[in-house]
This record gives structure tokens, sequence and C-alpha cells, in this order.
């Protein structure tokens, strides 16, 4: 199985602090708002906040644009990777974006802690090959298009657009490319 969404797809939703939005890029909600076990979505960070609580979800964060983020936690700050594997962290925690200057968009990957777990990765100028039941991969605008295999199926991703796909997939690299990569599987019980 092997689906592209389209930019289009992509969902504005409000912050559940009322702070800011999220672009909602893909999600296995069987309609739009309605209930997810795992969504994948963009975000921007203007300012010092506080992030919005999901109990009961696991967070993955990556900083995708900008000079960088922090996360204030447990009285410590955490640095948000620009690439390579996203911070984790629990929903339910205090925790506070720290935005070191303008322009900061991070993405997002939240799992219902029992019902999904799994991995997501920026990887910039840098091939992938990931293998889950389910893949989703987001080529963010400003990256070249990327190639998707998958099996037997060969697909262009251009900018914007998000892949979802099961099993393994093999994605390319070409100069300042960047895909968001996540591996999602169900929780074993």
């Amino acid at each position: 199985m092997m689906k592209i969404l389209d930019a289009n797809a992509a969902r504005r939703v409000a912050w559940k602090n009322k702070r800011g939005w999220t672009l909602e890029l893909a999600t296995d909600a069987e309609i739009p708002g309605g209930d997810w076990t795992w969504r994948l979505s963009l975000a921007d960070v203007p300012e010092r906040a506080p992030f919005s609580k999901f109990p009961g979800v696991d967070r993955l964060i990556a900083c995708l644009a900008g000079p960088g983020l922090d996360l204030e936690r447990a009285g410590a700050v955490a640095h948000v990777p620009r690439a390579g594997p996203a911070l984790a962290f629990a929903g339910e925690e205090n925790v506070i974006g720290l935005p070191q200057g303008p322009g900061v968009r991070d993405v997002n990957l939240m799992l219902r802690r029992d019902r999904r777990r799994g991995r997501m990765t920026l990887a910039r100028q840098t091939a992938l090959t990931l293998d889950a039941p389910r893949v989703v991969v987001h080529v963010p605008d400003g990256s070249p298009a990327l190639r998707a295999i998958s099996a037997d199926v060969v697909c262009d991703l251009p900018p914007g657009r998000t892949l979802i796909a099961s099993g393994r997939v093999d994605i390319s690299a070409a100069p300042g490319s960047v895909a968001i990569a996540c591996e999602i599987e169900p929780r074993s019980t």
C-alpha cells in the first residue's frame, strides 16, 4: 500500500492551549478532526510558550526551520535536534518551547501510548530505509523532490507532499533535500 497526500490535504488546527496553530499533515483519523492514534504535524513557535498537554500521548519533536528550538522540562533545558532522531517526551509533561530566534518551525509526531509506538527522523541530505507497518514521509516546502521505492512501486515525492505506506520504503537523498520520516507500529499488549 502506498498513498500520497496532496499538500491541500493538510489541515490547520488550533493548539489546545489557544496560543498558536498546527498544520496537520497526516493522521489515521477516519474523518477530519476525528480521533487518531497517530498524528504528524508542523507548528510555528514564534515566542516562548508552554506546550499543550496531551495526556497518554508520546511526542517526538524536531526543529525543521529557524535558528533552533529548546524545550524547558523538569527544570532542565533540552536542545531539539535539527537532524537525526527526534527528541521524545510525554504529552503530560510540563514543557515550554524556547525558540532561539524568528522563523522557528517544528515537526511533531504524536502517538497514543496505549495503541502506538514509533520513531521519527529528520533527514537532511541523507537517504533512508524505513520498515514498519506504517511508514509516513513528508517532504517539506523548500526541499527538492525525493524518490520513494516500496516493493516494486516507485514514486516521486514533490515538496509539500506526504507519503503513507507499509513495509519497507527506501527514500532517496539529493543536495538540499529534507525528509521527515516516521515509522509507526502497533503497541504490543
